[in-house]
């Protein structure tokens, strides 16, 4: 058995689309490897901030940024 799930459907701004296919026609990274380290990283945030001794007393730090 895979440890992948199903497709899943995303929607994103032209703006990100413009910027992920830059970096996949460059074959840097493609727009699944981009939404698994996005993943990857909300999954790591939620655990420190589970766990007050760990949390960033700056709470900047831990925010993401507009766009």
């Amino acid at each position: 058995m895979s440890d992948y799930a199903l497709p899943v459907s995303v929607s994103i701004t032209q703006q990100q689309l413009a910027w992920l296919d830059a970096r996949r026609r460059h074959g840097s990274l493609s727009r699944s490897a981009a939404l698994r380290q996005v993943l990857d990283a909300a999954m790591d945030r939620e655990l420190l901030l589970d766990r007050p001794d760990r949390a960033s007393p700056n709470p900047a730090a831990t925010s993401t940024a507009s766009r």
